[in-house]
């Protein structure tokens, strides 16, 4: 028997010698089934009140498929490790925020050797005390006649056991001023930030769970005309403040503006990673923390590599550079791992000292027309939600 034939023949040999069904090893402990998936946190879970009034726990979960043949996820159940249930998704739910890593498709199936992502959010009902860790359980399926499936000895993962991360809120000022300022692309839902998973020094990070991209709302639209050129967009021009002090650590400030809706597959000033971001300031508010301001419009930036810039003092103006289809102001806070990676830090929770909340909008999909609901009311240390309107002090 040639030798890889006769090792392959000892390995099949020693499993088939396992007991099936055996539930515990000879020194008494209980044996660890094989699963199909393997499921890790991607970042520590963080929390952040939104301006729902309710505390957000955030976080994502990498699954691996270790199998021979396609998993489907069936439901995800989140509880305190020694206490009730918290979340539980199942069916559609659970596709709905369960993505390939960097894909935008929902599904619950999982392909051999593939990763998928899925977003948690975890809204906590009012007065209720934030978990100081979180317990999962996955339940998955495949077909039963598929390769090596006597190997498989549970339909269910139990676990990661993740830390809810306890640090106080960082509490900012408004980063724009004046009224009608739309939380796009914000937490906590699905997203091309919330759902944003890269590799950065062999961890898996999100670097823009709480970015948002803040977009202008004037008379129930977000430009005038077709919204063909930058000029006709409601906040374009409009001036940026630094959210609070500290240091400014990186500039760019001569990167052209490209016009609206050129996907990035045909814009041309894409040429690094550092240019995604457009014009823009790194500001090191401490150690761990540094604010994001991007896609400001060509040569508006004021402050220098080195400066101190103080809470409020203007920065550049809102404009289309950079990774972008409209103009916004994109503005987040990340760890910066890395000395400061704009992509491979890890995005951090934030809240508004003070805003007025004015209403949910919802983007009409043909057109630059906006609708939005809800009564206005003044909060405090919110973060803002996706697609919620921001009214700042003038």
């Amino acid at each position: 028997m040639p030798r890889r034939a006769l090792t392959l023949a000892v390995a099949c040999l020693i499993l088939a010698v396992v007991p099936a069904g055996a539930g515990a090893q000879g020194d008494g402990r209980s044996e660890v089934p094989v699963t199909a998936l393997e499921v890790r946190g991607v970042a520590p879970a963080q929390v952040v009140k939104g301006t729902d009034g309710r505390q957000h726990v955030e976080y994502d979960l990498a699954i691996t498929n270790t199998f021979t043949v396609d998993v489907t996820l069936t439901s995800l159940a989140v509880r305190r490790p020694r206490g009730g249930g918290l979340l539980r998704l199942e069916g559609e739910a659970l596709a709905g925020v369960t993505t390939t890593v960097l894909g935008t498709m929902p599904t619950a199936t999982v392909e051999p050797s593939q990763t998928v992502q899925t977003v948690v959010d975890l809204v906590l009902p009012r007065g209720a005390r934030v978990p100081t860790q979180l317990a999962h359980r996955l339940d998955y399926e495949f077909a039963a006649d598929a390769l090596f499936h006597q190997l498989i000895g549970s339909r269910h993962v139990e676990g990661p056991v993740l830390r809810v991360e306890r640090r106080k809120p960082i509490v900012i000022s408004p980063p724009l001023r004046g009224s009608g300022w739309m939380a796009f692309n914000a937490c906590c839902e699905p997203s091309s930030h919330r759902s944003f998973v890269l590799a950065g020094g062999g961890d898996l990070v999100t670097p823009e769970v709480f970015a948002i991209d803040f977009i202008g709302v004037q008379g129930g639209r977000v430009a005038e005309g077709d919204g063909s050129e930058n000029s006709q967009w409601v906040g374009h021009g409009e001036p940026i403040f630094a959210a609070a002090g500290g240091r400014v650590v990186r500039v760019e400030n001569d990167m052209p503006e490209i016009p609206p809706g050129v996907p990035i597959s045909e814009n041309p000033t894409l040429t690094t990673a550092n240019s995604l971001g457009g014009n823009g300031v790194l500001i090191r508010m401490r150690r761990g923390v540094f604010a994001l301001y991007g896609h400001m419009v060509t040569g508006s930036v004021r402050v220098r590599l080195g400066e101190r810039v103080r809470t409020g003092e203007r920065l550049g103006l809102l404009g289309n550079s950079g990774n972008t289809s409209a103009p916004h102001l994109h503005f987040g806070l990340i760890d910066g791992r890395g000395q400061g990676g704009l992509l491979s830090s890890n995005s951090l929770p934030f809240v508004i000292d003070r805003f007025t909340y004015g209403g949910q909008a919802e983007v009409s999909a043909t057109g630059p027309e906006v609708t939005i609901t809800g009564t206005p009311r003044p909060v405090r240390n919110a973060h803002p939600l996706t697609n919620s309107i921001a009214n700042f002090p003038p």
